[in-house]
């Protein structure tokens, strides 16, 4: 069965995403076991289930804020400690 998923496996995206199919629907069109195209779908990351979908919304958005806001902050640190650090690799040399 999993020779048939992976060889579908751009239909079933085709039709999960562009066709706003359900699971179910896919598996039925292609002639798939529900559980299999499930089962697939959740391991890419694009499955619609509600709690699987808040969950991974609030981890990437919690991650996208977390990135930008070290990354404006490690900037700012490397500005500011770079020339200090070289000086005082200097005075203990």
């Amino acid at each position: 069965m999993k020779t048939a998923i992976k060889s579908e496996s751009d239909l079933i995206e085709y039709y999960y995403i562009n066709q706003h199919m359900s699971g179910d629907q896919v598996a039925a069109t292609l002639g798939l076991s529900p559980y299999n195209v499930k089962k697939y779908l959740r391991d890419k990351g694009i499955a619609r289930n509600r709690t699987e979908s808040t969950s991974k919304a609030a981890h990437t958005l919690r991650q996208k804020a977390a990135k930008a806001a070290l990354s404006a902050y490690e900037m700012q640190e490397l500005r500011e400690s770079g020339p200090y650090s070289h000086a005082i690799t200097i005075v203990h040399d």
